[in-house]
């Protein structure tokens, strides 16, 4: 092990008996602003409601699309609730399972260069190296320490906050004062830290939400455009509605769209946005994805992985990395390179 890591292991073991300064203050505060949430819902879908006195006879004569709206309302704000109160993946609380836990340290897939006689093509093997169910002690701090490049410095992954040793892709949230795993962001809207647990759960509630914004702001352009004629003031009251109904589903389409992106190419919000902060992104060639297995195996583990436990990835190799950024050939593209 290289000696510039000399992070003493026990001291991030030490620091999960120290209390969290989150609070119920901090609690209140965020169950505040999903109450806004709540009632921004209500008041964007009463008023069209109340506005066009046809969707409420649709209602009474039990039409499908009214039903299937009403059906999409209920569920988005299940999802939002939902979400709102997933874990994203807590670094404590992975190392606090100690020997109920299930940490599996795994190597990204490794690209070995077999040279064919005919076209001397790559061909990539998978070889994982997994350490099965470890406890929370300090030999287990030392293997996430091995996850990150050799020459590492121990000041770059140890958190400054909770003085634990934080494995590749984890960042200690201020918001929530804890560490965790494989950060995106911190969701005011949600009051909740968005990572490994739940990124999928938000990617569903983007989706869900967007679809939601989206069929509202058909019905106001609906209502405005055959009722306009006939009541100037709600008309006008529709339309003030409508614009920042508007400004809101270009935001959701603009996250859904970043987030599908992320989460093809197994990527982070803050990743992309202080690559060059991150010491061991910063010798990563621009059109590498560091932990992307393929878009296939990516979405797998995003949404449909029922491992138990964490899974935490080790930083590749460079000449790995180089590999990946080469540019595309057709046979690359016929042999679905980036699945």
């Amino acid at each position: 092990m290289p000696c510039c890591r000399t992070s003493d292991p026990s001291e991030g073991f030490r620091a999960l008996s120290q209390p969290q300064r989150h609070g119920s203050h901090g609690r209140k505060q965020w169950r505040y602003v999903r109450a806004i949430v709540m009632l921004l819902h209500a008041l964007f879908i009463g008023i069209i409601f109340l506005l066009d006195s046809s969707l409420q006879t649709q209602i009474r004569q039990g039409k499908w699309y009214v039903i299937s709206y009403g059906v999409l309302v209920l569920l988005t704000l299940v999802q939002y609730l939902y979400t709102a109160n997933s874990s994203p993946g807590y670094l404590t609380d992975m190392l606090r399972a100690g020997s109920g836990m299930h940490a599996t340290f795994i190597n990204t897939v490794t690209i070995s260069k077999q040279a064919t006689p005919k076209n001397g093509s790559l061909h990539s093997t998978i070889s994982p190296r997994k350490i099965e169910q470890q406890s929370a002690t300090p030999s287990m701090l030392l293997q996430m320490m091995d996850l990150y490049p050799p020459g590492s410095s121990s000041r770059d992954m140890t958190c400054s906050s909770c003085h634990l040793i934080q494995p590749p892709r984890t960042k200690h949230c201020h918001d929530c004062d804890k560490c965790v795993l494989q950060f995106d962001h911190h969701c005011t809207w949600l009051g909740t830290c968005i990572g490994k647990r739940n990124h999928c759960r938000f990617w569903w509630y983007l989706f869900e939400q967007a679809t939601l914004t989206v069929w509202t702001a058909a019905l106001y352009v609906q209502f405005l455009h055959l009722y306009m004629k006939e009541s100037w003031l709600k008309g006008l009251t529709g339309l003030i509605v409508l614009v920042p109904l508007i400004l809101v589903v270009i935001v959701l389409l603009i996250l859904l769209m970043l987030h599908t992106y992320l989460a093809l190419t197994n990527q982070t919000t803050y990743e992309i946005a202080r690559r060059k902060r991150i010491s061991y992104l910063r010798g990563v060639p621009v059109k590498a994805h560091p932990f992307s297995k393929g878009i296939c195996r990516n979405l797998y583990d995003l949404c449909l992985s029922r491992q138990k436990g964490y899974v935490l990835e080790a930083v590749p190799p460079l000449e790995e990395l180089e590999d990946r950024a080469r540019p595309y050939t057709c046979r690359d593209v016929m042999c679905c390179r980036c699945c």
